[in-house]
């Protein structure tokens, strides 16, 4: 830890029950010089969760948000985030510590930090009254604790011996304590001391591309055929990736399940969301300050949902788990938004494009002049033109179809489909509308055509 500060990591309670935080953590002391980490005192550990046995081993050691993950740790923590020539484990649900002898599961905190200095007496006092001493990283993994009081008690007098002390920060003991917000003593963020210690929260870590890695990494791993991939399939399944990461946002368990449950049939949704995880009853409220996504920390009034993995900043959005409002009321509606955002983002380009192709055909197709065309049914209040050939590269769809109805341009019945499916896709996604089953099949099988 740069600069002499110690942290407090607090991260939510999915992250240790699935044993990202225990590697995550593992993977920053290797970066850091003289580190003690304390035993752990019993036997507490949250059990993993059951993610699907295909993606158990765990890819996302760490996020690429806006936030960062923990490589930008406010307390000035400085290594690499795990991406680079780290190769993550294989092995599923991470190996749990030994489990402790009789004497250290009986003794505080404090007691087991002297034992593993080697110290007798005060580990405190042992640690600050040398100025030319040890100046180590201490580790408390807090969920392996069962005295949030006696944690809160060490950081205090390890803050006040080191001012006391006048230490330099090269000479500084510094606490990195990593914990669920239910492992902390009611005081422990207020007894921080700005000039020694970071507040560090697991928020807005999580990115779209992680999300998407995972459902594409989940669909790799569930074929065991190689898939005899088509434009149609390839186009599908584009969508069907998108929608899982819309949907799910950060919340990586549920995109695991949805990406290995639901095939892509928009009907079955909602459904398939509701099998995959449970909600927990509580509602979650909705309104929210619209500055609080880009906070360093949840709101207060936030913290227990979060806690819980109920809701992250995600894309600039504080997101709420569909498990949490897909069975309540306005919830199909929302939904739809998120499916809708998901088509937007993957079929818009390749509408776009078939309309690109429309245009180069149309000054081989018109009936009388360009001229004409272009003052009869391109909006003129909207585009300025000379009404010329390169005028006709500005109709939108549904001008190019109402040509098309006036019969303007020389197109076979097939053609005149395929505008006609272009432009009503276009405007279903134009007017915040997600296509249905039929509606997609019938783009898709236009677009590949």
């Amino acid at each position: 830890m740069k600069d002499g500060f110690g942290c407090l990591w607090i991260l939510p309670d999915p992250e240790i029950g699935s044993g990202r935080a225990d590697r995550i953590l593992d993977e920053l002391l290797s970066t850091l010089d003289d580190v003690v980490e304390v035993p752990r005192a019993v036997d507490t550990a949250a059990a993993p969760e059951q993610l699907p046995r295909e993606l158990g081993h765990d890819i996302w050691a760490t996020g690429t948000g806006a936030d960062g993950g923990p490589g930008s740790f406010d307390g000035g923590f400085d290594y690499d985030d795990g991406f680079g020539d780290w190769d993550p484990p294989v092995a599923a649900p991470h190996a749990t510590a030994p489990a402790p002898d009789t004497d250290l599961a009986a003794s505080s905190v404090t007691e087991r930090l002297a034992k593993e200095l080697g110290l007798d007496g005060d580990p405190v006092a042992g640690l600050t009254s040398d100025a030319e001493g040890r100046a180590p990283v201490l580790v408390v993994r807090a969920w392996n604790e069962d005295d949030s009081v006696t944690l809160s008690q060490l950081l205090r007098r390890l803050q006040a011996a080191v001012k006391d002390a006048g230490l330099p920060p090269s000479r500084r003991p510094r606490l990195l304590i990593a914990a669920r917000l239910a492992d902390l003593a009611v005081d422990a963020l207020e007894s921080l001391d700005p000039s020694l210690y970071r507040p560090h929260w697991w928020w807005s870590v999580w990115s779209r591309l992680d999300t998407a890695i995972l459902v594409a990494e989940a669909g790799t791993r569930l074929r065991t055929v190689p898939d005899r991939s088509t434009p149609r399939k390839h186009i599908m399944e584009a969508v069907r990736r998108e929608t899982v990461a819309e949907v799910c946002g950060p919340d990586l368990l549920l995109a695991a399940s949805l990406a290995e449950l639901w095939t892509g049939e928009i009907a079955a949704l909602g459904p398939v969301l509701a099998t995959c995880r449970s909600s927990t009853g509580a509602p979650v409220q909705s309104e929210q300050n619209p500055a609080a996504a880009y906070a360093p920390a949840p709101e207060p009034s936030r913290r227990p949902a979060w806690a819980t993995g109920l809701l992250d900043s995600w894309e600039g959005q504080v997101r709420c788990t569909p498990a949490e409002w897909i069975a309540r009321p306005g919830g199909p509606d929302r939904l739809g938004k998120l499916v809708w955002q998901a088509q937007n983002r993957v079929l818009l380009p390749l509408i776009d494009d078939a309309r690109a192709r429309i245009i180069a055909l149309l000054p081989g197709v018109v009936v009388r002049t360009v001229r004409h065309v272009v003052e009869t049914y391109v909006d003129r209040g909207i585009r300025e033109g000379n009404g010329n050939t390169a005028d006709l590269g500005s109709m939108e769809l549904g001008e190019i179809w109402t040509a098309v109805r006036h019969r303007e341009f020389r197109f076979s019945r097939t053609q005149r489909n395929r505008i006609d499916t272009l432009r009503t896709a276009r405007n279903k996604l134009a007017h915040r509308c997600p296509l249905d089953d039929e509606g997609l099949r019938r783009l898709v099988e236009e677009l590949t055509a």
